[in-house]
């Protein structure tokens, strides 16, 4: 199924909340519809045939069984996921922070999928902020029931892509069956938008699956 992890072209000069990037895709894929959530670092999962045009719900993921509908997460840091199955019309879109993560939203959508006809799998990460970067508290550690990837001068760093690919695999997914696109958005330059490298006013990166998506800017999903 086609996707991307689009560029900052995309939403260059927008900020806030989904009301903006929504009108932004609207203009980009006239033909389409948007699905874009009020994310709030949970692991509740929205179902895009439940939700009204130009409503965004409390969510931070969202699952469709139309594949011609876009679904859409923001990123400025955290693990945008995009997935879809080979052998059925089944696609999803998840928004994974430490939070996120600690509460397993990633596997509880591979589950939805699951129960929604899919068996084959495919869960796609994207750029993220990097264990170069991410230093955290060990509280963060505590919660995502890891050990640290490095300590550098006291500090503790995670890396959030591995976190998620080993929780992925614990489904049972194939380890094939699971893409990353290792750029950090922290120190890759201005390709991407970064909440620890610009603090709260910096843009959102858009991840988007479904519809023609694909012709968006980007790196195209494997």
């Amino acid at each position: 199924m086609p996707g991307i992890f689009c560029s900052s072209r995309v939403t260059q000069g927008l900020h806030g909340g989904p009301e903006t990037t929504w009108e932004r895709l609207r203009q980009l894929l006239p033909d389409s519809r948007i699905v874009c959530l009020k994310q709030i670092h949970s692991d509740v999962i929205a179902r895009a045939e439940d939700i009204s045009e130009g409503d965004f719900p409390e969510a931070d993921g969202v699952i469709s069984c139309d594949p011609s509908v876009v679904l859409c997460v923001r990123t400025a840091d955290c693990v945008p996921v995009l997935m879809w199955a080979d052998d059925a019309p089944v696609i999803a879109a998840v928004h994974a922070g430490w939070r996120g993560l600690a509460l397993k939203i990633v596997p509880k959508a591979v589950q939805c999928m699951v129960a929604s006809g899919a068996r084959r799998v495919h869960v796609s990460m994207g750029p993220a902020i990097g264990p170069c970067c991410y230093a955290v508290g060990r509280e963060v550690i505590e919660a995502l029931r890891t050990e640290p990837d490095r300590h550098l001068d006291g500090r503790l760093f995670v890396d959030l892509h591995r976190v998620l690919r080993n929780q992925v695999i614990e489904t049972g997914i194939a380890p094939e069956n699971v893409h990353q696109v290792k750029a950090c958005t922290c120190c890759s330059g201005s390709s991407y938008y970064s909440y620890r490298r610009d603090g709260e006013f910096t843009g959102r990166n858009v991840s988007a699956i479904g519809g023609k998506s694909c012709s968006l800017p980007g790196l195209p999903v494997p």
